[in-house]
């Protein structure tokens, strides 16, 4: 087990990095301050920013992947809670939990450049390259809303299940699965007509997924079981539950490793699955209360939104 030193009082961006080529060795590189109460991180390639969506604070602070410094705060609605990059525009698409609509971020500008009303308390996006629309999980409204990223309206709202709080594509079958957190399954959207053809049991409270393209692998965190569910999106089945620590809360895929990183809030500690066997390879201590996750593919690096005290707390960089 690794220990990472934390320093400062504010919410940190924790950065882990790994070699390439090598599963273990992870670090704290960089620490940055940002916003207050950070709940989702995105990576932008064309301007190699990170995004933070600071929800006590109504910012979104964007981080130079460089020099691990923000270079920006924008201002945007009520309670950002999840961040979508979309490369056909450049557009990053911020969900407002209580404003209940969904900001868009001009890339090139790092400004509000339009907004799209959507169901009651939007928290989680994904977007299909395929037909270039963004999906939005609207947890009070048990719908996911469909935008068309060309005109930013709404086409269509699609009922799921109770509590839609995460949304996953898989480009090998154009799913986009839905972790239902409070009816303890996870509905799969065929996104050729936007509708469910499945809703898969899993543990109890699904609140992230993250795909796995070297095994066709959706990974499901549920909080409230510690445990990470296993989906082999072949035929959209329960392969197996693997126990990380406690109330794990966000996931995310590094391709350079095939290792799955999950964030688990009350354990203070980043688990690392590994994505050949489906087994924790490793359990980084961070130090703060890990909320989000984001890799970072121009250094290799898994970015962690984390608190120390209250709502302060930084981003922090594992190396």
């Amino acid at each position: 087990m690794l220990s990472v030193l934390i320093i400062g009082v504010f919410i940190t961006v924790l950065v882990i990095t790994s070699s390439l080529g090598t599963t273990f060795g992870d670090s704290v590189i960089a620490v940055t301050p940002v916003g207050e109460f950070p709940q989702a991180l995105e990576f932008n390639p064309s301007n190699n920013n990170v995004y933070v969506a600071n929800r006590d604070s109504g910012i979104v602070s964007a981080i130079d992947g460089t020099a691990n410094k923000v270079v920006k705060n924008i201002t945007v609605g009520g309670s950002p809670e999840s961040l979508k990059f979309n490369p056909s525009n450049n557009y990053t698409y911020l969900a407002n939990s209580i404003s209940n609509n969904i900001s868009v971020i001009d890339g090139n500008t790092n400004t509000v450049a339009d907004g799209v009303k959507v169901g009651s308390n939007p928290v989680a996006l994904e977007f299909n390259p395929f037909n270039n629309y963004t999906y939005v999980a609207n947890a009070i409204s048990n719908t996911v809303s469909v935008i068309d990223s060309s005109t930013n309206m709404v086409i269509i709202d699609a009922d799921v299940e109770t509590s839609p709080v995460a949304l996953e594509f898989n480009p090998s079958n154009n799913n986009i699965y839905v972790a239902n957190r409070d009816s303890g399954t996870v509905s799969v959207i065929d996104s050729t007509n936007n509708t469910v053809v499945r809703n898969i049991n899993v543990e109890n409270s699904p609140v992230a997924l993250e795909f796995n393209p070297s095994n066709n692998n959706i990974y499901v965190a549920n909080r409230d079981s510690g445990t990470v569910s296993v989906i082999a999106s072949s035929n959209n089945t329960l392969l197996e539950n693997v126990v990380v620590g406690t109330e794990p809360v966000a996931l995310e895929f590094n391709p350079s490793n095939n290792n799955i990183y999950v964030a688990n809030v009350v354990s203070n500690s980043v688990s690392v699955i590994d994505g050949v066997n489906n087994t924790v390879a490793e359990t980084v201590d961070v130090g703060s209360v890990p909320l989000a996750l984001i890799f970072n593919p121009t250094n290799d690096g898994i970015y962690v939104a984390g608190t120390l005290t209250g709502t302060d707390g930084l981003v922090s960089v594992i190396g």
